[in-house]
């Protein structure tokens, strides 16, 4: 029998195993984000409820007039159960790349991209949720407080850097003025 062939089938199984790994491994990525994304739509579900539905099934956000609309694939749709909580948006409004909610004064960014790591996997297209968080009560007037508590984290790119970081988020309010929010980190 030839050498190289002997080599060869020995080498075969070897790079099976090898493949099997890396497959089971992100089959393993995949299944973690695929739960990351579940775990932040339930989020949305508890504090920006819809009407009727859930955050987990909606397709597309289209802010209409001065509401948002969640569409659902069978070309249902639902609205916030406290319109309200909607406050702006960048995009255009029949294709938002971002969205903002408030909830008892803490801000939430949907941010949209259909080619994005996440994005380009979601049903809805949604990049990352954002919250804005206080990571210290700073003693002193509202208007320090305000500018000290302006910190983001991140629900599925956490640990990542991002453009962010250091820029302010400039939005468009439902009302059709400016909305601006002044991003200090992202965690």
């Amino acid at each position: 029998m030839n050498m190289s062939i002997i080599k060869s089938n020995q080498i075969q199984p070897n790079l099976n195993s090898l493949i099997a790994e890396e497959v089971l491994a992100v089959a393993q990525v995949n299944v973690a984000e695929h739960e990351k994304i579940a775990n932040a739509k339930q989020f949305l579900d508890r504090l920006f409820p819809l009407n009727s539905g859930s955050h987990q099934d909606v397709s597309s956000y289209v802010v209409y007039y001065q509401h948002l609309l969640a569409f659902f694939a069978d070309g249902s749709h639902s609205g916030l159960r406290q319109p309200k909580q909607f406050v702006a948006f960048n995009g255009t409004k029949d294709a938002p790349c971002a969205i903002v909610l408030q909830d008892l004064g803490c801000h939430v960014e949907l941010s949209f991209d259909r080619n994005g790591m996440i994005g380009a996997r979601d049903i809805a297209n949604l990049e990352d949720i954002q919250i804005e968080t206080s990571l210290n009560m700073v003693v002193g007037t509202q208007e320090s407080r305000s500018a000290a508590s302006r910190h983001w984290l991140s629900l599925l790119h956490a640990g990542m850097s991002s453009a962010n970081d250091t820029q302010d988020k400039l939005f468009t309010a439902k009302d059709g003025s400016d909305y601006n929010l002044k991003s200090i980190v992202n965690l």
